[in-house]
């Protein structure tokens, strides 16, 4: 299993959207965890179109951790399986899909990154790699235990002034955590207005996927109306098609490509 954490800095640039793109799109078996802090429930009231949690997920996780119960059985039982895209009937999805919910209780927020290093530990020889949404790093930055525990982490941004002057307060710190040689940025509509080289040069981290700029796709992904059958032809579905194959092999070697 490789972990590829995707957060933001500030603002809405998409972090859940391309999380879940990416899920869809990852050419292997994978798991989309909703680790966001802020307890959103999008995808559940987006893509799956306003379902309840039902009691799984991660405060399933933390209640396995509490109880000393092994987490890598306590994963399966908290997932579900994730919809997949419309597809070919002669078309074979790339692999199994999973989502763990996230958090129902506010309270569980902090005490949630004792689990990670369990969770890591379970997965190492799995077979299905996961996608977690941390939502935004917020003014503590990400847990610790993600940070360390994850073989990637991208910082998800638009290539606006407001967008980018978040990025410089969030990255350096994340950096500094004890993940350098990890973090990098996942940018959304690169070109708007600057471009990739010019982003991985401001901040000396490499750029690790390029998303487009699909507003009516992303929307179509988002907020729960049914997914075009030739969503996955979109810009934003090829781009996230790209992404995916990237990310995996990028992550199963074992570093990331440096920044220019």
């Amino acid at each position: 299993m490789s972990m590829l954490v995707l957060a933001s800095a500030s603002g809405a640039p998409g972090v859940t959207t391309t999380a879940l793109g990416l899920t869809l799109m990852w050419p292997g078996d994978a798991v989309l965890v909703d680790a966001d802090r802020s307890a959103s429930q999008a995808i559940l009231a987006g893509y799956l179109s306003g379902q309840s949690t039902h009691g799984a997920g991660l405060q399933g996780l933390l209640q396995a951790h509490r109880e000393r119960r092994p987490l890598g059985a306590a994963l399966a039982a908290e997932w579900r399986p994730l919809p997949d895209l419309p597809r070919k009937p002669d078309e074979a999805p790339p692999g199994d899909r999973r989502f763990v919910p996230g958090f129902t209780h506010l309270g569980s927020v902090d005490l949630f990154n004792g689990v990670w290093p369990g969770i890591v530990e379970a997965g190492r020889d799995a077979a299905f790699d996961l996608v977690v949404d941390a939502g935004r790093t917020g003014h503590r930055g990400l847990p610790a235990n993600l940070v360390a525990g994850a073989d990637a982490i991208a910082l998800v941004c638009r290539t606006s002034l407001v967008s980018l002057a978040a990025v410089r307060l969030h990255l350096a710190p994340l950096v500094e955590s004890g993940a350098p040689g990890r973090v990098g940025l996942i940018v959304v509509g690169p070109g708007r207005p600057y471009g990739v080289r010019e982003v991985a040069e401001q901040f000396g981290v490499p750029v690790l996927a390029e998303v487009a700029w699909d507003p009516s796709a992303a929307q179509e992904l988002a907020d729960g109306a049914p997914v075009g059958r030739r969503w996955s032809r979109t810009a934003l579905g090829r781009s996230l098609t790209r992404a995916a194959e990237s990310l995996r092999e990028t992550m199963h070697a074992g570093s990331l490509v440096e920044a220019p």
